[in-house]
């Protein structure tokens, strides 16, 4: 696929690596000649210099035979140009950045569908939501959503207290036949193991499992987690994600939210915007003086969401000092995801690979699910639907040859879904969630046909 991503910024230049890897036809545009080098000499990727504005730089960046555009510079209005133009030019889809909710509400005058954009893609919103998915299941690293939330894929650390430490795995369905799960992966030791029924866990391990909502509380037990959840929940930073995260924790009760900003503006709007939130102002973004008197160490959860990575990993390891259980940090470069790993922060949030894995969702016809967002795992989690014709159709789990590299953890059957076992017994028009490294994704493609 020839794909043009208007914006060389950090997520558009995260957005272009990933596309490329997946062997599309990338051509990057950006107005600065600097991040034109850097591309350029950082990626296999055609990088121009030029706006995203301009007519006669989409066709010089091959707009007329071009499948998709994505607009993702940090401009909303440059986005919407960028794909009215597009369209004009016959590119097939089109895939914009656009910040202002103003654009997504119900009500608003302007639909951005008949302005030519296909797809909305707001990942200061998306990021605010993972956070609140993290807060709600807070023993948790990861948290995907599966089959429209009726499923969810979760990652957790195994406590050495764990019941379910050095049992082979094909054992444990048999010892707890009423928690409904499927272990699809291990990361241990920095590898990744997509284990079959005689592989152990071990202490220490990071487990990815795929369980229905209502039973998370006891997968959680069975890895040693404490069954209480803390409720007094701090965010750092009043920007649009600490805000949005806000507003949404804000409409359960049960939690009791404070936010620190030391922006005055930034603080206004979200006195004016929350409704039972404590806002508190802050000399300095990392004033750890203001953190300890609002009671940082009574924190069951610290959220650091400002718009600056090392603030934000400085202040979740003074949060992680005070033991507070949970720390949620915003990283906003990729490198330095495995560093936030190595040093003890358990679950963070990268806005750049939320928007990459939108893009990649929509490209993909909602197949994609998650790719590459899973920390410290190289795998996808993959949408498959069931036709007559796919070699699958009619039979059970047990009896089809999925290639090395790739678990069935859910079935979506009739609008039910549950996890698979092997007996599981696979109907067209079924939708299986599966858990894959990324080889074997086109061997499962062909295998359904």
């Amino acid at each position: 696929m020839k794909i043009i991503v208007v914006g060389a910024g950090g997520v558009g230049k995260h957005l272009a690596r990933t596309l490329s890897w997946e062997g599309h036809e990338v051509i990057l545009i950006d107005h600065l000649q600097e991040l034109v080098d850097r591309a350029l000499s950082s990626m296999d990727v055609l990088a121009i210099r030029g706006s995203g504005t301009s007519v006669s730089t989409l066709i010089n960046a091959g707009a007329r035979d071009t499948d998709l555009l994505v607009a993702v510079t940090s401009v909303d209005e440059v986005n919407i140009v960028a794909c009215m133009l597009a369209r004009q030019l016959g590119i097939k889809r089109r895939i914009a950045r656009v910040r202002n909710q103003e654009y997504s509400r119900p009500d608003t005058p302007v639909s951005l569908a008949e302005l030519g954009i296909d797809q909305v893609i707001h990942p200061e919103l998306e990021a605010a939501r993972e956070v609140v998915r993290l807060v709600k299941y807070q023993h948790a690293t990861e948290v995907v959503e599966c089959a429209a939330g009726k499923m969810l894929l979760i990652g957790l650390k195994v406590e050495p207290g764990s019941p379910i430490l050095q049992i082979p795995l094909r054992e444990l369905s048999v010892r707890y036949p009423d928690i409904p799960f499927r272990l699809v992966a291990i990361a241990r030791a920095g590898s990744t193991i997509l284990p079959s029924g005689k592989d152990m866990i071990k202490a220490d391990d990071k487990v990815f499992v795929i369980t229905k909502p209502e039973d998370t509380d006891h997968v959680f037990h069975l890895a040693g987690k404490p069954k209480e959840i803390s409720r007094d929940i701090m965010i750092l930073g009043g920007g649009m994600i600490g805000r949005i995260a806000a507003e949404q924790l804000e409409t359960d009760r049960r939690f009791s939210l404070k936010l620190i900003e030391s922006d005055p503006g930034q603080a206004q709007r979200a006195i004016q915007r929350l409704q039972n939130t404590m806002v508190v102002r802050a000399s300095t973004s990392a004033d750890f003086d203001v953190l300890a008197m609002e009671g940082l160490d009574e924190m069951g959860v610290f959220a650091a969401l400002t718009s600056d990575d090392e603030n934000n990993i400085v202040t979740s390891l003074f949060a992680r000092h005070l033991q507070v259980r949970r720390t949620i940090t915003l990283i906003g470069k990729p490198e330095y995801m495995p560093i936030v790993r190595a040093i003890g922060l358990d679950a963070t949030i990268n806005v750049k690979i939320i928007t990459s894995d939108a893009v990649l969702k929509y490209m993909l016809g909602g197949r994609i699910l998650a790719v590459s967002s899973l920390a410290g795992v190289e795998a996808e989690i993959i949408d498959l639907a069931v036709s007559e014709q796919s070699k699958v159709a009619g039979r059970t789990i047990r009896d089809i040859e999925f290639p090395a590299g790739a678990i069935v953890g859910a079935i979506e059957h009739e609008g039910e879904v549950t996890v698979a076992v092997g007996d599981s017994v696979v109907c067209p028009g079924d939708r299986l969630v599966v858990f894959c490294e990324q080889k074997a994704v086109p061997k499962l493609e062909k295998l359904f046909g």
